[in-house]
């Protein structure tokens, strides 16, 4: 006889509930490193992410970071968090972060995109 244990529901944080709320969102790729040691990082300053190595996602494919941020129209409320995959299959994630316009600036502008 097989007992499946019943999965517990996942709270979201406050930071989640007003991610997944807002219109819009951009995602860039970056190199790939463990999720624990970035998320030490952006706890103690959320501009270590501006410091990642882009990575082009058609080239490598196999393991990336993908960050996406959740913003507002007017940039006024901006939100982020960053997912690692393998194989094109959800690995890990951080925390979602608050964040502000010129850090979402800063990071997307590696990618010669322009907002």
């Amino acid at each position: 006889m097989l007992f499946f244990k019943k999965k517990e529901k996942e709270i979201p944080s406050n930071e989640k509930k007003a991610a997944r709320s807002m219109p819009k969102t951009k995602k860039v790729q970056f190199m790939p490193m463990k999720t624990s040691e970035l998320t030490a990082l952006l706890n103690n300053d959320l501009y270590e992410l501006t410091k990642l190595e882009p990575v082009n996602y058609y080239a490598d494919k196999s393991s990336y970071l993908q960050c996406t941020f959740f913003y507002a129209e007017d940039y006024s409320e901006v939100y982020f968090t960053v997912e690692l995959y393998e194989n094109d299959f959800l690995r890990s994630s951080t925390p979602y972060y608050k964040a502000d316009y010129e850090l979402m600036r800063k990071t997307v502008i590696k990618f010669g995109q322009r907002i």
